[in-house]
């Protein structure tokens, strides 16, 4: 059986050039925006990472050219779509610009990661302790979700915080592995069958809460896990995604208002019962709006945009609003300490909760149950203006940078690899402020080093 290696590219001269196809598409894709110039602005630094990493020989896990495929998503598409024309001509291409400057920043700081490790080549071969780790992973997750639904985790306090991190950081490595496993062979047949089915409930309970972030992340992790190591897009696996996704997103509102706000018979049930008959009127919500038109079959990419929020703040800022000066990023150091060691720490959804109410997008009540994501590069010009969003995004980019630089030629079953898909998996979120990155980067690699830990004392006794 032939395995693919997860960071040696078998063709990259044929990787590039179909990678050049695809760029070539992007760019023609730019005559239909609404602004040729603002679209171009965003676009080409966004292939940037992605040339950047094949052209130094496709090694390591491309945390970059993952998240600048995002980037594209959230910043680009919305003027494809013409979801911003309530901007002029003018503010399109500052906003354009600084999302732009922030990935060109970014891909800077990258590129002196991808120059040749020493050692390279290690075998990066999932093993059997590879399904192994998958099974082990999503039971792990399953468990903690019914658990908590149920109440059986209350007991904990404010320890719950830290077993959260310790078994949601080993799902998301377990969800990487899985499509790692399943590219290079190692999952067929039954085995496949009951990963699928795993990796299904443990979606399905990560959104029974009503919020999709959890479930889309678990899901995204596979998704990366199987197109590294396969070296291509899962189309068929996209295309399901996006239409459940896209019915999930339709139907949110109504069943949140069905289980959040009206309905008391709702709210009384408790603990997992409710959990099909919340999933059947969501799904039935989502199919009945979509065909109502009431919403539009694309409403997961209105909802994955964040170029409105560079757009909203470069133009109230510093005008009508001023600069924050670092505000949101000042609590950090607070937001780092564990929560069991200071119960009284504030929200690591603060700066979050900040900008929202600052731009007057929400209530000080409101911010309690709902949340705004922001983005790292709306955050920044909110603080500094184009000098934080410069500085922010070297840094960004280092982040990343480093994360696949510590995969690269290290064995698939390794605490590099851990601690690099780990990283991978929470820089993919784009809408969180640097803040919030930080302190989950910093709590997940120290379940990473946890988790490491029992597995080497299991091993040794």
């Amino acid at each position: 059986m032939t395995v693919l290696s997860l960071y040696q590219a078998p063709n990259q001269r044929g990787q590039i050039f179909f990678v050049t196809i695809g760029a070539a598409s992007v760019i023609i894709a730019g005559v239909f925006s609404a602004d040729l110039l603002a679209y171009l602005c965003i676009a080409i630094p966004a292939l940037v990472p992605i040339f950047l990493w094949l052209r130094a020989g496709g090694r390591g896990i491309p945390v970059l050219p993952i998240v600048s495929a995002l980037f594209f998503i959230y910043y680009a598409i919305p003027i494809l779509r013409s979801t911003v024309i309530v901007y002029d001509a003018d503010e399109l291409l500052d906003g354009a610009a600084i999302v732009g400057s922030f990935l060109t920043v970014a891909s800077i700081a990258y590129w002196p990661f991808l120059r040749r490790p020493v050692c390279d080549g290690g075998d990066l071969r999932p093993a059997l302790e590879s399904s192994q780790i998958v099974f082990f992973g999503l039971w792990a997750g399953i468990i903690y979700y019914l658990s908590a639904f149920s109440g059986n985790l209350d007991w904990l306090g404010f320890y719950f915080g830290l077993v959260r991190a310790l078994v949601l950081t080993f799902t998301s490595i377990s969800c990487f592995i899985l499509g790692s496993a399943r590219a290079s062979g190692l999952l067929v047949g039954r085995r496949w069958g009951f990963a699928l089915c795993g990796l299904a409930i443990l979606i399905l309970l990560s959104v029974s809460g009503l919020a999709l972030i959890g479930g889309v992340m678990n899901g995204l992790a596979a998704f990366v896990g199987y197109s590294v190591s396969a070296k291509r897009l899962p189309w068929i696996g996209i295309a399901l995604a996006f239409s459940i996704l896209s019915i999930l997103q339709a139907g949110k509102e109504e069943t949140r208002r069905m289980y959040w706000v009206t309905g008391p018979s709702h709210q009384q049930e408790q603990g997992i019962s409710r959990i099909p008959g919340m999933m059947f009127d969501w799904f039935s919500a989502g199919m009945n709006a979509l065909a109502s038109g009431s919403v539009e079959p694309n409403t997961v990419l209105e909802r994955a945009s964040l170029l409105q929020m560079v757009l909203y703040v470069h133009r109230a800022t510093p005008e009508s609003i001023p600069y924050l000066d670092g505000e949101t990023y000042a609590s950090l150091s607070s937001m780092l300490i564990p929560r069991f060691l200071s119960p009284e720490k504030i929200s690591s959804q603060s700066g979050s909760d900040l900008l929202s109410v600052r731009y007057h997008l929400q209530s000080s009540a409101s911010v309690a149950t709902t949340a705004i994501g922001w983005g790292l590069v709306a955050e920044a010009y909110a603080n500094f203006g184009y000098w934080g969003v410069v500085v922010v995004g070297v840094l960004f980019g280092i982040l990343c940078g480093a994360s696949m630089r510590i995969s690269m030629g290290a064995s698939i079953i390794s605490l590099r690899m851990f601690v690099s898909i780990t990283a991978t998996v929470v820089l993919l979120d784009l809408e969180a402020t640097f803040a919030y990155l930080l302190v989950t980067l910093a709590q997940s690699i120290a379940g990473v080093l946890i988790v490491w830990g029992f597995r080497s004392l299991s091993r040794g006794a």
